[in-house]
């Protein structure tokens, strides 16, 4: 079994792409749709990695990246943010919280997701 990674989205689209992407590159693909349930497969399947959406429902990427990134553990868990907005400017005063040392995530890409990038990306943050 593969080393195991969280795609967090709430578009099965996505989910199934990324999924079937990572899956047949021998790593084991864990799935939550919103950020609530995000934190609780964090919490039980120990993900080595995290692919998460920032605009979902209920709890989004942005509050679930904070809270991932200020718990003794799971702060070193890699985070690659998958979006359809832009990085720069007001997206990444999002994702860092002013005043509170939340450092920025280890990757972004956006989306449409481009399956080699994403490989590549994750291939580097797990070796």
């Amino acid at each position: 079994m593969g080393k195991k990674i969280l795609i967090v989205d709430d578009e099965i689209e996505q989910i199934e792409y990324a999924s079937t992407v990572l899956e047949a590159s021998g790593y084991t693909p864990v799935i939550a749709m919103d950020g609530k349930e995000g934190m609780k497969k964090v919490k039980a399947e120990k993900p080595d990695l995290i692919l998460m959406d920032i605009m979902m429902p209920e709890r989004g990427g942005i509050g679930m990246y904070q809270d991932l990134k200020h718990d003794e553990e799971t702060k070193n868990i890699p985070v690659i943010i998958v979006t359809g907005i832009a990085r720069g400017g007001h997206f990444d005063d999002l994702i860092v919280r002013q005043g509170q040392d939340t450092p920025p995530p280890e990757g972004y890409i956006e989306k449409p997701m481009n399956a080699d990038a994403m490989l590549k990306m994750v291939s580097n943050l797990l070796s």
